[in-house]
């Protein structure tokens, strides 16, 4: 996994969120003993596409990574959103509103990143590591907007600290939902196992007991 707040993320040397509670169920079900490590997200993506069986998660099912991956999934269904302070007097209608502000936060490699710079994005500030310090960006007006997963934003606000009230949702880019990817070395046989897995997890109400619990109180205002 990667650190991905509240899907995965470590805390006191120990893993947890939605996507860790979920992979967990799937490991039980089919009797697979594994720790669950937590790499950045760059080193995660080599992990992918080198030789031996991986996998990693949560990630952004996109046309780009495709046929590069086998994926399990979703995970979870999830909102690609805009962030402004809560008190920003930013009206954003379309993408091309959000063109003219002077900066976006956004992180390195993420599809966040790199759906932007499809769209021909220039004023893109984008860290190299995480999301951490993005929602302190925005409050100190280093950023006049923040692009991330709606409830990826609240959590890492609150994880700095931040009220997830003194930010807001200005507009909503698309849904993404989040999966689980695997190298394309792995074998089918297992891909099919653990999406058998999650699919019963999906029927008799695990994962939305499991979503439940993480995303109940992690909306921010709009």
């Amino acid at each position: 996994m990667s650190e991905y707040p509240p899907f995965c993320y470590t805390e006191a040397g120990e893993a947890k969120g939605l996507a860790v509670d979920a992979v967990r169920s799937i490991m039980n079900d089919l009797n697979l003993e594994s720790p669950i490590l937590s790499v950045p997200w760059k080193r995660g993506l080599r992990y992918l596409e080198g030789d031996t069986s991986s996998a990693l998660f949560t990630i952004t099912r996109t046309a780009e990574r495709e046929d590069r991956y086998k994926w399990v999934g979703p995970i979870s269904l999830a909102r690609l959103v805009l962030f402004a302070k809560h008190d920003a007097d930013i009206v954003i209608n379309s993408l091309d509103d959000a063109r003219k502000v002077r900066r976006i936060g956004t992180v390195q490699g993420y599809s966040a990143e790199k759906y932007l710079k499809q769209k021909g994005f220039t004023n893109l500030v984008s860290n190299p590591g995480d999301q951490k310090s993005n929602p302190v960006n925005l409050l100190r007006g280093f950023l006049d907007l923040w692009m991330a997963v709606d409830v990826v934003g609240t959590y890492t606000a609150e994880l700095q600290g931040i009220n997830p009230n003194e930010l807001k949702v200005v507009y909503v880019v698309r849904d993404q939902p989040k999966y689980i990817a695997f190298s394309r070395s792995t074998p089918d046989e297992i891909v099919r196992r653990w999406q058998n897995a999650l699919d019963g997890m999906v029927d008799d109400g695990r994962l939305a007991k499991i979503t439940e619990k993480w995303l109940t109180t992690r909306t921010a205002s709009r």
